[in-house]
Formats: structure tokens, sequence, C-alpha cells
């Protein structure tokens, strides 16, 4: 059955502003937390069970940390979080062209992490 994921987007300083909403409909939803611990010598293996890209319609990663100590890795480079990232539609598989598994690694010497990640999937795409 499927559900409406809706979202919605607000960035703005004296210079501009950018203030959208919208939604799309998924077959799945889901929301994971994992915690990080401090001072990760090697990335981890989260392993999100998504082998086909094309199905996520949004990927959303946050931190509790965001200076940069915090990194996830798709197909290509480690990605520093320094704030959320959401990607949406085919936006997604410029992050992973897999994602059975993405790696995720704390840097900051003393401060534990934690991770969240929303995914919204249309399993007939």
């Amino acid at each position: 059955m499927t559900q409406k994921l809706t979202w919605s987007f607000s960035a703005g300083s004296a210079g501009g502003a950018l203030n959208t909403t919208g939604s799309t409909e998924v077959d799945a939803v889901f929301n994971a937390g994992v915690e990080l611990d401090a001072n990760m010598a090697n990335a981890s293996s989260l392993a999100l069970q998504i082998d086909d890209v094309a199905k996520v319609k949004l990927l959303a990663i946050s931190s509790s940390l965001n200076d940069g100590k915090v990194e996830v890795k798709g197909s290509g480079n480690a990605i520093a979080l320094t704030g959320p990232m959401v990607l949406y539609g085919a936006a997604v598989s410029l992050f992973a062209t897999d994602l059975s598994t993405i790696k995720v690694q704390n840097k900051s010497a003393t401060v534990p992490a934690t991770l969240t990640i929303l995914v919204g999937l249309a399993l007939g795409a």
C-alpha cells in the first residue's frame, strides 16, 4: 500500500531564502538510527539492504555532530557531514549506485555521534 511521504526545506539569510515543500508516493519508509563511538579508527559498514537505487525516492542522513568529523560513504568519496544530507529522486545515485551497505565513521576524538537515516522506497519503480 502506498503512502505519501512529505518533505519541506527552508534555508535563508538576509541575502536570500529558499522555502519549498512537496510530497511523493512511496511503498515503504524506514528510519534507522545508529550510534557511532568517538575516535573510530576505521569506517564501519552499515547494512541498508537496498540494491536497486532507482527505487529510492528519498535518502536523508543527519548526524548529531555537524563539524565534518562524521563521514558517510556510498559508491564514491566519503562525505563529511556538516549538516543534513538530503537526496531526492535521481540525486540518490550521485551518492551511491548500490545501497546494500554504506560506510560510516566518526573521527571526533572525544564525542560520540548519532546518525539518523530516512529512506523512502517505491518498490514498483
